[in-house]
């Protein structure tokens, strides 16, 4: 399990605010060994410039649905032996990934906690 694929799946819309903070937390993480998918449901402002962005640099994978679809398309992508669900406005602690890697053992599903953190230098803008 500690060299498995993981898949990030995310679904996103008008959420540019917050995506560069929440993507970067995911490239940070400790656990290397990861792809990232997105989808976006017709996002009026400027996230697909975001995702063409990483993309080209991090090898993130996306598509821009027809309609809102939420979760349902992005789960499909997903090629990794477990998923983990990514929302655009979170930022995910440094090793979040590597602890549910090590913690998942025979469980089918495994959770994280989460805190409010204030507002990032990029969500005030």
């Amino acid at each position: 399990m500690k060299n498995s694929l993981i898949s990030i799946a995310m679904a996103t819309y008008n959420g540019e605010k917050y995506l560069k903070d929440q993507l970067d937390s995911i490239y940070n993480q400790t656990y290397k060994n990861i792809e990232v998918i997105v989808t976006d449901d017709c996002s009026i402002d400027k996230i697909v410039e975001i995702l063409e962005q990483y993309a080209r640099f991090h090898g993130l994978k996306y598509t821009v649905n027809e309609e809102n679809l939420g979760f349902v398309k992005v789960i499909s992508l997903c090629g990794g032996e477990y998923i983990a669900l990514a929302d655009q406005d979170d930022i995910w602690e440094k090793n979040k990934i590597e602890i549910l890697v090590n913690e998942i053992g025979s469980n089918l599903l495994i959770h994280s906690d989460w805190v409010i953190l204030p507002k990032t230098q990029s969500s005030q803008k």
